[in-house]
Formats: structure tokens, C-alpha cells, sequence
């Protein structure tokens, strides 16, 4: 179950980074971590704006780092931006955008934890993240 649909998405969090289309997609995954990181402890039947928010913030994370990984993977030479050029024999050198982009994706530990710090930051003051038992 997704904790969050596009309207909101858009009408309330005011998000521009994702497609509707794609939508769909991240908030289902963004929803299961947010599910995770509070234990479960979501009523389903009433879903926080605090949850919402959350859910929307790691979908963006989320849909940006894949957005990063596929930019690598479809470059080809026709996007290559030159970074010099003599001509006089010909030589053109290129700027590699691969190394700058790949600083950016985060690796799977670094990822869990930008995920962590999102929820701490949108639901600390609910409870939701509280690890012990409550009486």
C-alpha cells in the first residue's frame, strides 16, 4: 500500500521532481521504507500528513538517485561535451560527466541512512520512530 498518491503529491508536498507516470512506482517503494523505519506502526485507515510528507521526500531521494544511475548508462557520445579542442592535427578532448555523476549516487548503507534521517526529520515528534514499547 502506498502511503501517498500523486494529487497529494503535488498539491500538497508541491513536488515537481517526478512524473506522474513514474510516480506510482517510487511512492510504493518510498512507502515500504517509511513503513519500515516506524515499525509498522502506520494506521492505515488515517495516514498522518507527517507520513505523507515522508513518503513524497524518500520518493524524490529515491527517483533522483535512479534518475543519476541511468544517466551513466545512457550516455553515448553524441551528449559528450567538449572540453578542449586544437586544431591543428585535430584533437578534441571530452569532459567526463560520469565521474562527477557517479560521486552523487549514493551507495546502498549511504542510501539507508539519508532514508533514516528523512524520517527522523518528518515524524521524530510522532512517536512513529519511538523503538521501545509503549504502555
Amino acid at each position: 500500500m502506498s502511503y501517498v498518491d500523486y494529487g497529494y503529491y503535488v498539491s500538497f508536498f508541491f513536488g515537481t521532481l517526478i512524473p506522474e507516470k513514474e510516480f506510482c512506482k517510487k511512492a510504493l517503494e518510498a512507502s515500504s521504507k517509511v513503513k519500515y523505519n516506524t515499525f509498522g506502526r502506520i494506521d492505515e485507515n488515517e495516514i498522518p500528513s507527517e507520513v505523507k510528507n515522508a513518503t513524497c521526500s524518500i520518493a524524490e531521494l529515491l527517483y533522483d538517485q535512479e534518475r543519476l544511475k541511468n544517466s551513466i548508462t545512457n550516455q553515448n557520445a553524441d551528449n559528450k561535451q567538449i572540453a578542449s579542442e586544437t586544431l591543428g592535427p585535430r584533437s578534441i578532448t571530452y569532459l567526463n560527466n560520469n565521474s562527477e555523476i557517479s560521486k552523487q549516487i549514493l551507495n546502498d548503507s549511504d542510501l539507508n541512512k539519508k532514508i533514516r534521517n528523512i524520517c527522523h526529520e518528518f515524524l521524530d515528534d510522532t512517536g512513529l520512530m519511538f523503538r521501545g514499547i509503549y504502555e
